[in-house]
C-alpha cells in the first residue's frame, strides 16, 4: 500500500517537475532572447524586417550564453520555472476536477441502479411513463396528473426520488414512447414539459425544489426527479377539488381536510 501511494505521489510530483523544467527551458531559450530582441529594436532605429529579426534573434540567442548575461539568464529561468509551476498546478487541478466529475457520474449511475434494484420505498417511487399508457397503447395526458400527485406527496413529506421510465417491478422501459407524444421529441422536450406541469400545478416557486436528470441504463434513457421537501404546503387541484397528497411508506395518499390540518400542525411543531 505504501509503495502504491509513493508511486502515485511520485507521478503527481513528476508532472509538476516536467512543467517546471519546460518552463525553465522556455524562460532561458525563448523568453530571454526574445526580450533581448525587443530591447535591441527599441534602442536601435532600424527598419523592421523578418530577415533582420532573424539575424537579431540569432545574435541575441548566442549572446544569451555569455558569462556577463548569466544574471539575466538566471532571472528569466526562474521566471520560466514559476510560470511552469503555475501551469503545472493548474493542469493537475483540471485533471483532478475532471476525475471528480467522472467519479460523480459513475456514482450517480450506480446510485440510480441501486435505487431501482432496491424497489419502491418511502423515498423512491417508479412510474412507467409521463403520458404514454402502456396498457391501452395510447397517449393519455391524465397520466401526467399521476406524476404530479406523486411529486406533491414527496414535496409535502420528506422529499425523495421519482424515477420515470421504470415500472412497478423495476423493469426498465425507457422514455422513448413518451418522447413521441411530445412536440419536441427528446429529453429537452420531456424536461420542458415536466417544468411546465410543475409550474402550472404548484407554482413557479416550487421548481427550485425539484431537480430533473437523465440516465442511460441498459440501453434505455430514464428520468430521475430528485424532490426536496417543500418550504410550504403543496396542493393539487383535481376536478375542482384542492387535495393535499402525502408520501407515507411506499404509497402516496390524499389526506382529508382534518388530516391535512393535523399533519401541518405536527410539522410546525417539529
Amino acid at each position: 500500500m505504501t509503495v502504491k501511494i509513493n508511486i502515485h505521489k511520485f507521478i503527481k510530483n513528476q508532472e509538476i517537475l516536467i512543467h517546471a523544467v519546460v518552463g525553465l527551458l522556455v524562460g532561458y531559450f525563448i523568453l530571454h532572447p526574445t526580450s533581448m530582441v525587443i530591447y535591441w529594436f527599441e534602442l536601435n532605429d532600424s527598419a523592421f524586417s523578418f530577415s533582420k529579426l532573424g539575424d537579431v534573434f540569432a545574435e541575441s540567442f548566442t549572446h544569451t550564453f555569455s558569462l556577463h548575461m548569466m544574471p539575466m539568464s538566471v532571472a528569466f529561468s526562474v521566471l520560466g520555472v514559476i510560470i511552469g509551476l503555475v501551469f503545472g498546478f493548474y493542469y493537475r487541478s483540471l485533471k483532478r476536477n475532471q476525475k471528480i466529475l467522472q467519479v460523480k457520474g459513475q456514482l450517480l449511475n450506480q446510485n440510480i441502479s441501486t435505487l431501482i434494484s432496491n424497489g419502491e420505498t418511502e423515498f423512491v417511487e417508479f412510474k412507467s411513463s409521463l403520458r404514454y399508457d402502456y396498457r391501452q397503447v395510447i397517449t393519455d395526458k391524465n397520466l401526467e396528473h399521476v406524476i404530479l400527485k406523486s411529486l406533491a406527496g414527496f414535496l409535502n413529506a420528506n422529499g425523495g426520488t421519482l424515477i420515470i421510465g421504470v415500472d412497478d417491478y423495476g423493469e426498465i422501459l425507457g422514455l422513448e414512447n413518451d418522447y413521441w407524444t411530445l412536440k419536441k421529441k427528446n429529453k429537452d422536450g420531456f424536461q420542458q414539459r415536466l417544468i411546465t406541469l410543475i409550474s402550472n400545478a404548484f407554482g413557479k416557486d416550487i421548481c427550485p425544489w425539484v431537480h430533473i436528470d437523465f440516465h442511460q441504463i441498459e440501453g434505455y434513457e430514464i428520468c430521475s426527479i430528485l424532490i426536496e421537501p417543500s418550504s410550504r404546503p403543496v396542493y393539487f387541484n383535481e376536478n375542482n377539488r384542492t387535495i393535499f397528497f402525502l408520501r407515507t411508506g411506499n404509497v402516496t395518499n390524499p389526506l382529508t381536510t382534518s388530516e391535512t390540518v393535523k399533519y401541518l400542525q405536527s410539522k410546525r411543531l417539529h
